[in-house]
């Protein structure tokens, strides 16, 4: 059954595009909203809401130009 998104969720789809993978926001929202949201309603939401990705596993960066993404796959380390 398709659900309403309410203004909360799309938000934090908005605020975290950039620095999590959409599998890691289905499971953010899944435990905060008390339903469960798959990594297809979450891509299809973010793509209803005009916000790309660049392709790639685990590459996080938008398709914007000028916002600058991150490899979601690699930790940066502290500089000594």
């Amino acid at each position: 059954m398709n659900r309403v998104w309410s203004d909360e969720e799309r938000n934090f789809i908005k605020n975290n595009a950039e620095q999590l993978k959409d599998l890691e926001i289905a499971q953010h929202l899944s435990k905060t909203c008390g339903r469960s949201v798959s990594l297809q309603a979450v891509r299809k939401q973010r793509q209803k809401m005009g916000i790309s990705k660049k392709p790639g596993r685990g590459i996080c960066a938008l398709t914007n130009g000028d916002i600058t993404g991150r490899d979601c796959g690699v930790v940066p380390h502290p500089v000594p």
